[in-house]
């Protein structure tokens, strides 16, 4: 082996070296930037489905409505009916 094959190996390796580490820390910035989209986007979601929760609070707040007569006009399966109500009053408690 030639000096110079042992000296462009070095340097290679402590680029790559250098390289490795840089991709650590990019990788990791771009998982902390995933990390708080996905928390936003959760946060968000959740927001999103209270405002079909309050909707469905309010069809039920009509008089004589039933969750069979609400998934009924709504043409909604009466166990989705429940479900979003079920939602509805966890959400509205964890507010509390």
């Amino acid at each position: 082996m030639t000096t110079d094959f042992l000296a462009a190996s070095a340097k290679a390796k402590k680029n790559l070296r250098s390289a490795q580490a840089r991709h650590a820390r990019a990788r990791a910035q771009a998982d902390q930037r995933r990390d708080i989209a996905l928390d936003r986007h959760r946060v968000e979601a959740e927001a999103a489905a209270g405002i079909e929760a309050s909707a469905w609070r309010e069809l039920m707040a009509v008089p004589g409505m039933t969750v069979a007569t609400a998934g009924r006009i709504t043409q909604t399966p009466p166990s989705k009916v429940r479900r979003w109500l079920s939602t509805s009053s966890t959400e509205d408690s964890s507010c509390n």
